[in-house]
């Protein structure tokens, strides 16, 4: 057997010569195996493929979506809502309400020189704020106002009235009745909106039948509407129950025609006929019979002109007579149409305002 060499001896020259290109492979190889992985390791991504627009780009079968994304989707989530409890609040007390009388019919009553309106209200089984509304008040009324009193059971006949004038303000009711003709009343209506006037209207049931536009027009303008009978007849020649009827009939033609809108608490006779029969009934109705100050006679006679219209209702009442006046004229008037503008410029001169009829009544 050969023996071998001591350690640390030095190797022959020929056993140098084949181990030296051995080691220099060997590292060779060692060189070139790094330069592959760190080639492998710092290769960029894959480029992403952009798809045209509309249309959505496959997945790159090179790129997987990374758990880093989901992760910061998740985080960037909402956290839950916590439940807010309801809160139901306490039902408000409900004050009590007083009901108001049950009106079994009406009487009429003129006030009396120190007369409170609560002590009306107790003689008649009433409540003030009841008489206040029904009469078209926004304050107590003033000594000698004539009142239509809703009572709760049978009080007497009350007080027989006739409303001829109102108070003593610098106010005139200029009131229009409508019981034939309405081609001039459209004017009238432009008139009286043109220049902010209110007034009170006393219609027929059969004009209010004819001209249902007109009257939501009066509605819708703020006009106060009244009774006058349904088929404009003299009441003096009918019996109880047919004057009833007449007053009755207007209305619920009216409540149709416009609903809300009342002919209550004022009612004129047709032809100024009446008689105390005539007064009571329609008093028992809850309508308070309206006479008038002056009429212009412009349904009358002869054909009026504008220009004696004019004349007429502005100065034939001294001023002082003219406070608190009513005056009578017609819708149906080609001639009081044309005046009315005049008229109306006329009192304004004069100091007067021309109102409704609940406000005149003060």
């Amino acid at each position: 057997m050969a023996a071998h060499a001591p350690l640390g001896t030095c190797m022959t020259p020929d056993a140098r010569n084949t181990s030296l290109p051995l080691i220099m492979l060997t590292l060779l190889t060692g060189i070139a195996l790094g330069w592959l992985l760190n080639d492998l390791v710092q290769r960029p991504p894959a480029p992403a493929i952009v798809a045209p627009t509309g249309v959505p780009a496959a997945p790159s079968p090179e790129v997987t979506a990374a758990p880093a994304t989901v992760t910061r989707a998740a985080a960037t989530m909402p956290p839950p809502a916590v439940a807010t409890p309801t809160i139901v609040p306490a039902p408000a007390a409900t004050p009590a309400i007083t009901p108001e009388p049950v009106i079994a019919g009406y009487v009429g009553h003129r006030v009396a020189a120190g007369e409170t309106l609560e002590q009306i209200a107790a003689r008649y089984g009433t409540s003030p704020a009841l008489i206040m509304s029904y009469n078209l008040l926004d304050a107590p009324p003033r000594v000698g106002r004539e009142l239509v009193v809703p009572v709760s059971d049978a009080a007497g006949d009350g007080d027989v009235l006739l409303v001829q004038r109102g108070g003593q303000q610098p106010w005139i009711a200029l009131t229009l009745d409508a019981g034939a003709g309405a081609a001039p009343t459209p004017r009238i209506l432009d008139a009286l909106r043109e220049r902010g006037v209110t007034i009170t209207f006393f219609l027929t049931g059969k004009w209010i039948r004819d001209n249902p536009d007109l009257v939501r027009q009066m509605v819708a303008d703020g006009h106060e509407l009244a009774n006058h009978t349904m088929n404009h007849p003299d009441l003096t020649t009918l019996d109880e129950g047919a004057i009833r009827r007449e007053l009755a009939e207007t209305e619920a033609l009216l409540r149709e025609i416009a609903p809300g809108a009342t002919t209550r608490p004022f009612f004129r006779p047709p032809y100024g006929a009446y008689d105390e029969r005539v007064l009571r009934v329609t008093l028992a109705e809850g309508y308070l019979p309206v006479y008038w100050t002056l009429d212009s006679l412009d349904s009358v006679g002869e054909p009026k002109t504008p220009a004696f219209l004019l004349e007429r209702v502005t100065q034939k009442l001294a001023p002082e007579e003219l406070h608190g006046a009513i005056i009578l004229a017609h819708c149906g008037s080609e001639a009081t149409a044309d005046a009315l503008p005049q008229i109306l410029d006329q009192f304004a001169a004069m100091g007067f305002e021309v109102r409704k009829l609940s406000e005149v009544m003060r």
